[in-house]
């Protein structure tokens, strides 16, 4: 490599990017991706910055889409590839047929001649590496690492236009057309880029992780090496050395041996060959302590200069010199591991319990959320809710405020309440006259105000033109839609509140005045609901698959996340996938959470389509609501007359008002977080706005940041300006946030019973407390029957593909989205949740036993153990 200018390009790469032709230097400040691709973006952003990287020119996407554009082959591929299916084996086929369509063709005179100059003033019959690098390649969310081809030693002008066609084609090769079918890649949108430089004869080469790819450790750097080309190491077949540096020392922690039996080497005449390391060198580590420093320090500059964000880097080393050849984000990387985790309030003398409105936030909130939503969402409806009950005291007399605050991201409620003694006799006398004012009003309050006007401010913001709103008025959309969501909670909050106290009410009485094992959830089924009409509707259409033997066949052998797409292509799936899109806009604002950095049915129907799946491949139950409402009926029956007078009458009663908002609750919360399809929408415009001014990396780094910062980087916008410090700290807020997911939160922070003053509230938690060496949890009994079987564990919306139907359902805790589950459960276990919470309601109408509340249960199994399930005595049973 002596005598060659790393860092000029030679006149006629001058000229060619100065006359806009297809030619550009590596080191070429402002490439985008869709000019150079993946690769490419990424040397160049490295050879801008000063480091060391070889010399050379990439031929930009241009040149692809003006062959295939030239030669009238785009149609044609895009035929090929849409007549094949899913498998390996039509991907095979296909990529057959336009491999041959490809090589009957040449590079075009003009494109040729621009390649031949741009290597001659690189150096004459020099050795270059010739490198693909497509527009969907390197991406933080997409690597399509090892999908397309490299030619190394490559010589001669011949030679390389040979090479550049191979790496045309391998963007259409088996292995490629498969993965991007896998990951839902638009076909169509794809070119290819390639890249030549000066082939680096490498003493000793391999891979280097600014993050450790096993743990997810950040604080680590773990590199592979081996004698040659990193060619061996790459595709996996040689033992290479392993050393895992501290990232801020770098010493090393740790060096393992590898076996680096063999090495890639130039050869004159065929490119590479592979030789036998000799027996003595094997035993040597191929990096000292110095080079291994300097591949530290290199990896280190590396991430800074991509914002932060870990990376798997190749490299080389010729001469003890150590030069970069590829970049690009590490993809599949583990969480960081938390260390030293506590669970102390964030404030002197807390006390939190984990109940209300947070049962519906199974997982860590993001940072947004977390603000607009418990900040100030919940603390507007508060101040409104009291406003409207004329309450003589101020909230803030009886717990500090905010109400609700997260620990370690999770989100908790204040349990530190405390008692104005001066005033204590007022409140219970506003109390008294309050409460039948409350129960009378808190039905027609939520129909007749609370959905109504939570609908019209859904309304107002779902017409805006996002394309055409400015910054202003989109956060002004974000923060009415989260307020009106907030305000809305609260209105479903009564009807939950009365709901449980007559739920419980009825219960109590069964446990202890009437003989037998009866619980309240016996006679409140067979109800209809919103919930359950959407489920229903799922299994309507999935019998009308069933009644075509093409489509169930079709539905059979195709992903779920093909399955939309698939049906429109046949004829006769047509109309069932315009059936399932209806069904999406009628149904698709459920939430798999509330917190609205998750997306909604309608954004993410592959649950929707994995449950639909199910139900064809399974022929799930089905809610007998007319059957229900008979066994209901008839138990009220039996039960009355199996005791006195005064107890029926009392039974009754309590009936009655249990069966009055009990089925309210389902209603009203069917409804909550309805608004996020269209906040998602206006919040995610601002995240494209900034990701095209380069301070975010994708649109729903968003979330992560809070007002300020999202307002502080719109201003920066106007003027073209991005904040790069944004970008990282949106990142780093992601990773922190994945990696909580892998805690599991106490019920109560610190730990004990739940008190106010003197009085143990214990009862009304949604968790119960089980040791953790106990083999039987106790729960609540929300729906009755016994089931012994094998369980699922399902963490989150993530897993629902992992469902196994006719297995008990393991899970934290569900909403209304996680409805298409229970078709396929034998029985249901959560974590969180007591009598009225959705899971109870929807396994009682299915007719599945059902324990919730257990505290522990998805950290005790795993799926495939065996567990008996009591939804009657309330008891899970780990039995292996």
């Amino acid at each position: 490599m002596t005598g060659i200018d790393w860092g000029k390009p030679g006149k006629a790469t001058m000229e060619a990017e100065q006359a806009n032709d297809p030619v550009v230097r590596i080191a070429s400040p402002g490439v985008s991706l869709e000019q150079v691709g993946g690769k490419g973006r990424s040397l160049a952003k490295l050879a801008v910055s000063g480091l060391a990287v070889p010399p050379g020119f990439i031929l930009t996407t241009i040149s692809y889409r003006d062959f295939i554009t030239t030669n009238d082959l785009q149609q044609n591929m895009m035929s090929i590839v849409a007549a094949a299916g899913r498998d390996t084996v039509s991907a095979e086929a296909a990529s057959e047929n336009i491999q041959s369509l490809l090589a009957a063709f040449t590079i075009p005179q003009e494109i040729s001649s621009s390649i031949r100059q741009a290597y001659t003033d690189l150096g004459e019959d020099l050795a270059v590496a010739v490198r693909s690098s497509a527009t969907a390649e390197d991406l933080p969310e997409l690597s399509f690492a090892g999908q397309h081809d490299t030619y190394l030693n490559v010589r001669g002008q011949d030679a390389l236009l040979e090479a550049v066609q191979g790496c045309w084609a391998s963007l259409w090769s088996a292995r490629a057309i498969a993965y991007r079918q896998q990951m839902g890649f638009d076909q169509q949108a794809i070119a290819m880029a390639v890249i030549i430089q000066v082939m680096v004869q490498a003493d000793v080469s391999g891979i280097m992780f600014t993050a450790n790819p096993a743990t997810g450790d950040r604080s680590e750097i773990v590199v592979n090496a081996s004698f040659g080309l990193g060619e061996l190491i790459v595709a996996g077949q040689v033992t290479p050395d392993t050393f895992v540096l501290d990232k801020a020392s770098s010493e090393v922690k740790e060096a393992v041996p590898g076996s680096k039996e063999e090495m890639a080497v130039s050869d004159a005449d065929q490119g590479t060959t592979i030789q036998a390391v000799p027996g003595a060198k094997r035993a040597e580590l191929s990096l000292d302590a110095a080079l291994l420093a300097d591949l530290a320090s290199l990896s280190l500059k590396v991430e800074q200069l991509f914002a932060g964000v870990p990376q798997d880097i190749e490299w080389a080393v010729v001469d003890g010199q150590c030069y970069l050849l590829q970049a690009r984000p590490i993809t599949g990387l583990p969480t960081a591991p938390l260390v030293d985790v506590r669970w102390d309030p964030p404030y002197k003398g807390g006390k939190l319990i984990r109940r209300q409105v947070v049962e519906n936030m199974p997982d860590p909130l993001s940072p947004l959320f977390e603000e607009l939503y418990l900040q100030v969402g919940l603390e507007h409806s508060l101040d409104k809710l009291m406003a409207n009950w004329d309450a003589p005291f101020e909230l803030a007399e009886m717990v500090v405020r905010p109400i609700f605050v997260t620990v370690n991201g999770y989100a908790y409620c204040r349990a530190d309440y405390r008692f104005p003694g001066r005033r204590i006799f007022k409140i219970i006398r506003w109390y008294f006259r309050a409460v039948p004012a409350m129960l009378r009003d808190v039905i027609p309050q939520w129909r007749d105000d609370g959905l109504p006007t939570y609908q019209a401010t859904i309304l107002q913001w779902k017409t805006v033109d996002t394309a055409s709103a400015t910054d202003a008025q989109l956060f002004a959309g974000v923060r009415a839609l989260t307020v009106a969501d907030a305000d809305y909670w609260f209105s479903v909050s009564m009807i939950m509140g009365m709901a449980k106290i007559t739920d419980g009410a009825l219960h109590a009485f069964l446990s202890v005045l009437v003989k037998g094992q009866l619980i309240s959830g016996m006679f409140l089924r067979g109800f209809p609901s919103k919930t359950l009409e959407a489920q229903v509707e799922l299994e309507a259409i999935a019998e009308r698959i069933q009644a075509v033997a093409a489509l169930q066949d079709l539905v059979t052998t195709t992903s779920a996340a093909d399955l939309l797409a698939a049906l429109k292509r046949n004829p006769a799936g047509l109309a069932v996938a315009e059936t399932i899109q209806q069904y999406l806009e009628n149904y698709g604002h459920q939430i798999y959470t509330l917190d609205f950095v998750q997306e909604t049915q309608i954004e993410d129907p592959l649950p929707v389509l994995l449950g639909l799946k199910a139900l064809v491949e399974n022929s799930g139950s089905t809610p007998q609501q007319a059957k229900m409402l008979m066994e209901r009926e008839s138990l009220a029956e039996k039960t009355s007359a199996s005791i006195g007078p005064l107890r029926r009458w009392l039974f009754r009663k309590l009936l009655s008002w249990a069966q009055n908002y009990g089925p309210y609750r389902e209603e009203a919360l069917f409804y909550v977080g309805a608004a996020w399809p269209t906040l998602r929408k206006l919040v995610l415009e601002m995240g494209r706005r900034l990701v095209a001014v380069g301070t975010l990396r994708t649109p729903d780094d968003i979330f992560y940041l809070n007002s300020e910062e999202i307002l502080e980087a719109c201003s920066s916008r106007l003027q073209g300006i991005a904040i790069d410090d944004l970008g990282r700290k949106a990142t780093q807020r992601r990773e922190l946030r994945e990696a909580r997911k892998k805690l599991h939160p106490p019920p109560m922070v610190p730990e004990g019973r739940f008190k106010i003053g003197p009085f143990d509230l214990s009862f009304i938690e949604t968790q119960k407390r089980n040791k953790d060496d106990s083999n039987t949890l106790k729960g609540f009994a929300v729906s009755p029957g016994k089931v012994t079987g094998t369980a699922t564990v399902i963490m989150s919306p993530a897993d629902f593909e992992s469902m196994k139907p006719g297995t008990i359902l393991v899970c934290p805790t569900t909403t209304p989205a996680w409805t298409p589950l229970f078709s396929q459960a034998l029985g249901l276990v959560t974590d969180i949740g007591g009598i009225l919470a959705h899971g109870s309601i929807v396994a009682r109408e299915y007719g599945i036993p059902a324990v919730m509340g257990t505290g522990n249960i998805t950290q005790r199994i795993v799926t495939g153990q065996r567990i008996a399930v009591d939804g009657e005595a309330g008891t899970v049973t780990i039995l292996e």
